[in-house]
């Protein structure tokens, strides 16, 4: 029991610290918003389309976890939809789509997952992630695009076939399912690419953490609105969950893994890349307020998961 919290604490403490440290800048002043951004538009421009590209380069799925990815996409596209039209009656923040269809799988699924289960049954959590990549990257994509305020059609759609989260995601997927990623490998050049894409992939996980903990805010001005948020967040995704769950009821042999892999993919925060494809200071400072709270509550969570399991 004592090596599992241990585990848990050497996951969250990592992503305490670099959301402290933003905060801490903020507080002290030691860098502007506009050098923040920066960092931001190196996630969006280099660091995270090499994270994707590595991801797509080596995803690998069987047939088991085909059933959980199918259920999973729709809904992920119904909460696309649902926000981009929120967007527009209710809550004009850029990033919403993004808080409200994405989950942070990578940084804190995944390793948190592994904790309870073992680094063997990990595949089973991401292939949720890889899943909810079919909605959550055409929709960053979207999102980063750099449009003027009333794009024509054509305009849209040149600015997210260039982007390179696009372009990148693409190239690992064509190399992956073409067999030509093997080919590379066997002549010594795949490694080589990965390693270049992963050094600049490397401080993107700190970057992100960093900027929700510089923009986060719990002001009166915009509390209630990140409280809405994070309830419409948390409620939405719970019955995503229910759905689910009666779902994989009706399959034969359905494994109880997934069933576990599927309720914390469910409990897990905003994704943290939401805050910097944001436009505005708003939209910086409510996605990551936003973040840092569902953070909270899905470490909670997570503590009543860890003790059931036990």
């Amino acid at each position: 029991m004592m090596d599992k919290f241990l585990n848990v604490a050497l996951i969250v403490a990592p992503i305490l610290f670099a959301a402290g440290l933003g905060i801490l800048s903020r507080k002290r002043k030691m860098l502007t918003v506009p050098q923040v951004q920066g960092l931001q538009q190196f996630v969006i421009k280099f660091g995270l389309p090499c994270v994707l590209f590595n991801s797509c380069l080596t995803a690998e799925v069987s047939p088991e976890s085909v059933s959980t990815m199918v259920m999973i996409i729709p809904l992920a596209f119904i909460a696309a939809v649902l926000a981009f039209r929120l967007r527009k009656k209710r809550y004009p923040f850029h990033n919403l789509p993004l808080i409200l269809c994405a989950k942070e799988t990578g940084m804190l699924g995944i390793p948190l997952f592994i904790v309870l289960f073992g680094a063997a049954q990990s595949y089973h959590m991401g292939v949720l992630d890889l899943a909810q990549g079919a909605i959550s990257i055409p929709v960053v994509t979207i999102l980063a695009a750099k449009t003027d305020e009333n794009p024509s059609p054509a305009k849209i759609a040149k600015a997210v076939f260039t982007s390179p989260m696009l372009v990148f995601s693409l190239l690992g997927l064509v190399l992956n399912l073409t067999g030509i990623r093997d080919i590379l490998n066997s002549v010594g050049i795949g490694s080589v690419i990965t390693e270049c894409t992963g050094f600049l992939g490397q401080p993107v996980s700190a970057m992100m953490l960093f900027s929700v903990g510089f923009n986060f805010s719990l002001s009166k001005k915009d509390l209630k609105t990140i409280l809405n948020i994070s309830a419409l967040h948390f409620g939405m995704h719970a019955a995503f969950c229910v759905i689910i769950q009666l779902l994989l009821c009706l399959l034969p042999n359905a494994d109880p893994m997934s069933r576990w892999a599927i309720l914390m993919y469910y409990m897990l925060p905003a994704s943290f890349v939401s805050p910097s494809v944001g436009r505005t200071e708003d939209d910086y400072v409510i996605s990551s307020s936003v973040c840092s709270l569902l953070t909270i509550v899905s470490l909670i969570v997570f503590c009543i998961i860890a003790v059931a399991v036990a």
